[in-house]
């Protein structure tokens, strides 16, 4: 009986000590010694530090707060890590771009001979467009000369020159510009198509050396 009593103050005792053990704070002094203390100095709270069990186990590890420096070059850090995985994105982006171009490139075209005649087909298109707008202004500038010729007579007598025919003139003149701009354009058009299967071709030549070479992508 008296065995029982013994325990159980000796558990109690031992429950109570338990109840009032603190933690404590470890952290390095200026001078790089090691300090363990049960109340943290305010100037060393920013430095950073462990707090620690009376056991010696580590409870929590609080760190250093960072400077103004190092939060600067924390943020420079991440600002060029976020840029290099947008360029990343962008190349991978890229990439599966060529790939479905040189799908659809593959499929649309057997043979180099192939977007050749793809290529002249629609320059044969556009070039019959450019021949039907030069018989316009031909007949356009004949027009237009001939109008202004009647004009001239209608001048030379001191008579007033007619709105129907001054129209005439001015339509046509307005036709001839357009008709002009309109070759203009498709003489840029012409060059667009050329220089548009030039870089089909080359990639196609680039495709088939690469199919022939074993473990090359393309």
């Amino acid at each position: 009986m008296h065995h029982c009593i013994k325990i159980g103050l000796l558990i109690v005792i031992l429950g109570c000590n338990v109840a009032v053990a603190e933690n404590y704070y470890r952290y390095k002094d200026k001078d790089g010694r090691l300090v363990i203390t049960g109340t943290l100095p305010s100037e060393v709270a920013d430095e950073g530090y462990e707090i620690i069990s009376p056991r010696g186990n580590v409870i929590e590890t609080v760190k250093p707060v960072k400077s103004k420096e190092e939060i600067a070059k924390e943020d420079k850090e991440q600002a060029a890590q976020k840029q290099a995985e947008l360029k990343n994105q962008e190349i991978e982006k890229q990439a599966q771009l060529q790939a479905k171009k040189d799908e659809i490139l593959l499929k649309s075209f057997s043979t180099e001979e192939d977007i050749i005649r793809s290529r002249d087909e629609q320059i044969a298109s556009i070039v019959i467009l450019e021949q039907i707008m030069q018989q316009n202004i031909t007949r356009l500038k004949k027009q237009l000369n001939d109008a202004k010729v009647l004009k001239v007579n209608y001048e030379k007598k001191g008579e007033a020159v007619p709105a129907a025919l001054q129209k005439t003139i001015d339509d046509s003149e307005r036709q001839i510009k357009d008709n002009l701009d309109f070759l203009e354009r498709k003489k840029s058009e012409k060059q667009s198509i050329n220089d548009k299967y030039q870089t089909l071709i080359e990639r196609y030549h680039q495709l088939q050396q690469n199919k022939s070479l074993p473990n090359k992508q393309p």
